[in-house]
């Protein structure tokens, strides 16, 4: 049995609804990303990931260097990429932004399309930038479909984690791949689905001309096969990051809202979960929104409150929830 941790989270007057939550955090203006460079990665096969490198005036290499991983059809130019990278180069953090396979600025620059299970791209990256500055800390950042992927490399770590990574943040992470999936293949959820497949539709023009309308069938014609997996349900139970928690080695913090439409911690119910994984829950704030009463950004301010180690407590132990 698990336990998660209840935070107190007060959504903006007039959004407590799970979808105005997350279209108006999704179409509030992001602001200006910080300077950066293009810096390309060698993950093997000829193929590159391409990841936006920002480095404050002064930066030394014992201080810290947040890596983040955006979601399913996003890139380094996401909103919420672009300003938690603003907050974190303010604080005087180096902030290295990874586009996944042919996002962004990385088109054209691999022969596979991306998936939630990428992790061994995502280690090349972290292995990069230890060789590169070996006493800086690095805190890994995923959101969504990236926050799969940091759990994934987490899990396959273990304890061997710590030489790489201090800190490992997964937001709204989807546990089981096949569940979510089919939360948003409801009908109710079809603005999303649209939008979903739109943008990905983008990222795999090298992959597929053919249209789809449903992300399970892209992922069982394209993503599935393109990797060797035998479609999609094979694609799902064997990267869906519930698989990998049971041995993840290092401080590992989880952020999930009991509203969020696509993505729920009932698959956790009967999973094993390392003691150094921290599952912090939300009664509001569906999926990547948080926009809250006191802090309009609530999220970029409890991800620099873990980043910078400043504990965030539960509002309410009583409320706390076993799985």
């Amino acid at each position: 049995m698990y336990k998660s941790k209840k935070l107190n989270f007060k959504p903006l007057f007039g959004l407590s609804s799970t979808h105005l939550q997350m279209i108006t955090a999704a179409y509030i203006p992001k602001g200006k990303a910080p300077a950066s460079h293009q810096w390309l990665v060698d993950i093997g096969n000829g193929d590159k990931l391409s990841c936006e490198l920002s480095i404050p005036s002064g930066w030394q290499e014992e201080n810290k260097t947040i890596v983040m991983i955006h979601g399913l059809g996003g890139s380094h130019q996401s909103n919420y990429m672009v300003r938690m990278a603003r907050k974190l180069h303010e604080k005087g953090h180096k902030v290295v932004r990874i586009n996944l396979r042919g996002c962004g600025s990385g088109k054209g620059l691999s022969k596979l399309p991306y998936h939630a299970g990428n992790s061994d791209d995502i280690l090349k990256v972290i292995q990069a930038l230890k060789e590169k500055t070996p006493h800086s800390e690095i805190y890994l950042v995923g959101f969504s479909l990236g926050a799969n992927t940091v759990l994934k490399l987490a899990g396959e770590l273990g304890p061997d984690s710590e030489k790489l990574v201090k800190t490992f943040i997964a937001i709204c992470p989807p546990f089981d791949l096949q569940h979510t999936v089919r939360l948003i293949e409801k009908k109710i959820h079809i603005f999303y689905r649209r939008y979903f497949l739109k943008h990905i539709s983008k990222q795999s023009t090298p992959w597929t001309s053919e249209k789809f309308h449903s992300l399970y069938k892209f992922d069982d014609k394209i993503t599935g096969p393109s990797w060797g997996y035998a479609g999609a349900d094979d694609y799902y139970q064997k990267c869906s990051s519930k698989h990998f928690l049971s041995t993840i080695g290092v401080t590992t913090h989880i952020l999930s809202a009991e509203d969020d439409p696509f993505i729920s911690v009932d698959p956790l119910k009967n999973i094993s979960i390392s003691g150094h994984v921290h599952l912090w829950t939300t009664r509001f704030g569906s999926h990547m929104g948080f926009l809250g009463r006191t802090e309009i950004q609530w999220l970029d301010q409890l991800l620099l409150g873990w980043i910078e180690e400043k504990q965030s407590l539960p509002a309410d132990p009583s409320n706390d929830k076993n799985f």
